[in-house]
């Protein structure tokens, strides 16, 4: 769209996350570079999130012919994993470390999915795969092209292939 981009490739947007130009049109999450109000808002999930709301709110209010507000990022705080039953966190300028943090963790994660059944069967999961000790990453080994070429239910697409 021409917009004007931060370093990292991210679009440069208005208070309200509407893009310079386009009051149409909302840009949140990964793709906005959005400055708070003492600094520039962090690529994390818990702002992504409130970015989305806040994006849905205006584009109701610019429907309904109504003002849009500038956004207003709240610090949720930072969690990460650091290995296994270990993580750091630092939530309202408490800092955890260790199992305490890992905890914090897997509680907010399993919090924030949708609908009851998911939060069991990814606990489930997660506790199969912590107590058989078995690694949270898969790497795929090998020929990535066959992969890529799969459709849908796994069948092989070989429409891209084809000459004609």
């Amino acid at each position: 769209m021409g917009s004007p981009l931060d370093r990292a490739g991210r679009v440069l947007v208005n208070p309200d996350l509407s893009v310079p130009g386009a009051s149409n049109v909302f840009v949140a999450g990964d793709l906005a570079s959005v400055r708070g109000e003492r600094r520039e808002v962090p690529g994390l999930a818990s702002a992504a999130i409130q970015e989305g709301r806040h994006a849905a709110r205006n584009v109701l209010r610019a429907v309904s012919g109504r003002p849009t507000t500038p956004f207003r990022y709240r610090d949720k705080g930072v969690l990460a994993t650091i290995g296994r039953g270990a993580a750091v966190a630092e939530v309202g300028g408490v800092r955890l470390s260790g199992l305490g943090a890992w905890l914090a963790w897997l509680t907010i994660h399993i919090f924030y999915l949708i609908g009851f059944r998911n939060r069991i069967l990814v606990l489930a999961e997660w506790a199969w795969t912590y107590l058989r000790n078995e690694r949270g990453a898969r790497l795929i080994i090998g020929e990535v092209e066959p992969l890529l070429e799969r459709g849908p239910a796994g069948r092989a697409d070989h429409s891209a292939t084809r000459r004609g």
